[in-house]
């Protein structure tokens, strides 16, 4: 099959429309060298067919009716939007070093989405691009759990999560009151457990003051040891 430059401007097209930014690019400039030259060696040609194909009208219908799926599930599932929103929240705070380059490439997207939640439907391909994430399967258990602690209760820091100021201060001990559930978005991906629970986060009075951390940093005071150490009263 011989490319024609018509079909390279349908498939830049084609590629706007899927969102295939670096697909369309590549494709521009393999358009302007077919103009410049008249032909593509094997090699470019090869490599035209294969963005053609990726870019292809199927695909852009196969896109429209997942769109279309969206606009729905937005309207009527609340928990499929719940959590869209909640991905695109930690996308959007979190500075992870173990992920940040993964993080940051969905960012952008995740700020698109919370910037259109005013009485619009955020775009499929935004969307789709945090739920397809690698760090979606951990996320969801942390978004699905029921809060391991319940406002009131008498926490410590695990000594393994004890940070620096704690520990300089004489803090390791100190024992404080859960006074906010969900108190800020998730931004520390962490595959849940069983007894530490996940990344959802608290803000605790202690003595020292107010602070807020994750759940999997805490641990249930046992009853026994509710006179001893530093506690709110």
């Amino acid at each position: 099959m011989t490319i024609t430059t018509n079909q390279l401007r349908q498939a830049v097209i084609n590629a706007g429309t899927l969102g295939n930014n670096r697909d369309a690019s590549a494709i521009r400039d393999m358009a302007q060298s077919l103009k410049r030259w008249g032909k593509f060696t094997p090699r470019q040609e090869e490599f035209a067919k294969a963005l053609i194909e990726r870019n292809s009208a199927e695909k852009c219908s196969i896109q429209e009716n997942k769109s279309k799926e969206h606009q729905t599930k937005w309207v009527e599932d609340q928990d499929y939007q719940g959590f869209i929103i909640f991905l695109a929240r930690f996308f959007s705070v979190s500075v992870q070093q173990a992920y940040f380059h993964h993080i940051n490439n969905r960012s952008h997207q995740a700020n698109k989405v919370l910037d259109t939640l005013e009485g619009e439907t955020p775009s499929w391909s935004d969307c789709n691009s945090l739920l397809t994430s690698k760090l979606v399967p951990r996320l969801r258990q942390t978004y699905d759990a029921t809060p391991l602690y319940a406002l009131g209760e008498l926490v410590q820091v695990r000594k393994s999560e004890t940070d620096g100021w704690e520990y300089s201060n004489g803090l390791v001990e100190e024992m404080g009151i859960i006074i906010e559930i969900n108190s800020a978005p998730v931004n520390t991906v962490a595959t849940y457990h069983k007894t530490k629970g996940g990344t959802r986060v608290y803000d605790i009075m202690f003595p020292s003051g107010r602070r807020t951390k994750r759940e999997n940093q805490l641990k249930l005071v046992s009853r026994k040891n509710h006179n001893k150490g530093k506690s709110c009263k």
